[in-house]
């Protein structure tokens, strides 16, 4: 699952994210200085390796950190000179071959060799769809950043619902939220493109009721316990939130007023249009490096 995602690189809840980097042990701008000043540890190891010379395009190098694990990947050979299409590519080839005996199980990329490496996304774009939609794990590409507001209306409910220190930690916790959020507007909303409205209650048997001008929509608890579920492991998309009915739009709408969820906007790979998406809201983890083995001081993949 390929998805460019319009949120930074470093509010991504990915298991892992991607550090572009040279080949000389610098991280002295943009992205990789960033990363720098997140993971010093990282930062004195990888200078290590540049200084053996063991580092080279083509080559991946994984920092298996507490918080997320950071892939480093070379795009160029001196921070003084460009990058090229050609060590992208080499990369994101030994990339597909590898993520999975390294233990990757999500992704997070910025635009490789784009910005300070001086390449052109319009070149870069297609060689990094090409190889990254072969495999089989969520990946991310952060593109840009789209900062999504609510409708004044669920805004409204939002603040609401934050002056009451209402709850989602807990699935019985996120139905009262919902269901709180549904009185809190008199069952009246709108979904989060402002385009159409609908109407929402709770059943008695704790199933939420959707009513939009095509349809009636029924979550079960069930259902709404797989929602749940979802978000706890981040981001949650109309399609995986419709299930096997219509109702996807309108339910993020509600879940978007929610304490510690916030909407975004993503867009799949060969998809014309961006969409709406919610996801818990970053809580702000760092980057503080576990004690590393004597392996995790080499290159993991060569």
């Amino acid at each position: 699952m390929l998805i460019y995602r319009r949120t930074s690189i470093f509010e991504s809840p990915a298991q892992t994210l991607v550090n572009t980097v040279n080949c000389v042990g610098v991280m002295g701008k943009g992205l990789a200085q960033a990363f720098r000043d997140r993971e010093p540890a990282m930062f004195a190891a990888y200078k290590r390796i540049c200084d053996q010379k063991a580092l080279v395009p083509g080559k991946l190098w994984l920092w298996r950190g507490r918080g997320s694990w950071v892939l480093n990947f070379p795009t160029k050979m001196h921070w003084r000179n460009p990058s090229r299409i050609e060590w992208i590519e080499q990369g994101l080839a030994k990339f597909v071959i590898a993520y999975e005996a390294q233990g990757i199980t999500e992704i997070s990329f910025p635009l490789l060799g784009c910005g300070n490496g001086g390449l052109d996304w319009n070149d870069v774009r297609p060689v990094m769809e090409h190889y990254l939609s072969q495999v089989s794990i969520p990946v991310y590409i952060h593109d840009h950043t789209v900062d999504v507001g609510l409708p004044e209306h669920l805004e409204a409910v939002a603040v609401a619902l934050r002056a009451e220190k209402t709850t989602t930690t807990s699935f019985d916790g996120f139905m009262a939220s919902i269901g709180k959020a549904v009185d809190l507007s008199n069952g009246k909303l709108e979904t989060l493109d402002s385009r159409s409205t609908f109407a929402a209650h709770m059943r008695d048997d704790r199933g939420l009721a959707i009513e939009t001008e095509t349809a009636t929509c029924l979550f079960e608890e069930d259902d709404l316990r797989g929602v749940w579920l979802d978000l706890q492991n981040g981001l949650l998309t109309e399609r995986k939130a419709g299930w096997a009915i219509r109702g996807g739009a309108p339910l993020l709408s509600i879940l978007s007023v929610l304490p510690n969820i916030r909407p975004v906007q993503i867009q799949r790979a060969g998809s014309a249009a961006p969409e709406y998406a919610v996801e818990p809201c970053p809580n702000g983890r760092g980057f503080e490096a576990a004690t590393q083995s004597k392996q995790q001081y080499e290159l993991a993949w060569h």
